[in-house]
């Protein structure tokens, strides 16, 4: 019992981490727009938008369970759809901590019904398959805009490098000691070549298109958000492409921040992309505020939502997961 709460501890700790760090971004957006100017912002805001917008933003999570489910079936692991989906959700709780490293807890939540080695392989695939969508669509966005191709090259590199970690003999081997250790001895070194298979497998074939295809589906929900976001506001002026593409950048520049949340990284990718791209019409002031705004906005959206979606499921899946061990 008191190990269970140190585990605890360690996760919560890390969660707090992320919000003291969330809260500390979100002061300095206002003090680069300007608090009244960014208050001014908010109030010209059409409300309406509030629901589509987050709609989609349950749409990307709910694509992903989808997958998360799916990749379950594939390792050859018939869990229940309510308890997979709600243990992706749970996952979501950790999305403030850094690199989304947290979501490993879901190797924990899936207990005996999944070996931790299958397990940790299928999280980290998520996000290597996550990465490759997002750098598609900001791959899109260089070819239709002929953006600068900085943030797109290191995201090929972080990709790269993931992969090697995940599906070759040494990497996989290095990562599974990593793991070893932050999982404390969950997932064992000596699996490392069979989970390797398993992520070269996921990433084939078949397997590869639905994770590709659902992942561009699910964050290009969360990129329309953005669209959708600044369409909101008085002067806000941004294409659906263009949107997507800011949304995608801004993504892999906190993916390779590899700060708890991506935050900071994020949120200043998409203030100043925004602000020169977004509202042509405004001031350069009215610009900041605006840009500022639709920022906080489409992360709380976004990044904050998830969380709270997170610690519903926790909440739900704590309880769900306790009954079926009083049962025995």
């Amino acid at each position: 019992m008191a190990e269970k709460g140190k585990k605890k501890g360690s996760w919560v700790s890390k969660m707090a981490i992320g919000l003291a760090l969330g809260l500390l971004t979100f002061l300095a957006l206002g003090l680069w727009a300007d608090i009244d100017k960014l208050a001014e912002a908010f109030q010209s805001f059409d409300h309406r938008l509030l629901v589509p917008i987050f709609l989609l933003s349950l749409a990307n999570y709910g694509i992903r369970a989808l997958r998360w489910h799916y990749y379950l079936k594939v390792a050859g692991h018939q869990v229940p759809i309510g308890i997979s989906v709600g243990i992706f959700a749970s996952g979501l709780a950790m999305s403030v901590t850094p690199g989304k490293l947290g979501e490993v807890i879901k190797v924990g939540l899936l207990g005996h019904r999944v070996p931790g080695p299958r397990a940790f392989s299928i999280v980290v695939t998520e996000r290597l398959a996550d990465l490759f969508a997002v750098l598609l669509l900001a791959a899109g966005g260089v070819v239709i805009l002929k953006a600068n191709t900085g943030v797109l090259i290191g995201g090929l590199v972080l990709t790269a490098g993931m992969f090697f970690l995940l599906a070759t003999g040494p990497g996989s081997r290095l990562t599974f000691k990593a793991a070893s250790i932050l999982l404390r001895g969950k997932v064992s070194v000596d699996s490392s070549a069979e989970s390797s298979a398993l992520v070269r497998k996921l990433l084939s074939g078949k397997e590869l298109v639905v994770g590709l295809v659902s992942g561009l589906f699910a964050w290009f929900a969360e990129a329309a958000g953005l669209w959708l976001v600044v369409s909101g506001f008085a002067g806000g002026e941004l294409e659906l492409a263009p949107a997507v593409f800011i949304y995608a950048v801004g993504t892999l520049a906190g993916a390779l921040s590899f700060l708890p949340g991506g935050l900071i990284a994020t949120e200043a990718t998409l203030a100043v992309l925004l602000v020169n791209t977004a509202f042509p019409g405004l001031t350069a002031s009215g610009a900041e505020a605006a840009a500022a705004a639709s920022t906080l906005l489409i992360r709380i959206a976004t990044l904050w939502f998830a969380v709270l979606v997170g610690v519903v499921g926790l909440f739900v899946m704590g309880k769900v997961l306790g009954r079926e061990r009083a049962q025995g």
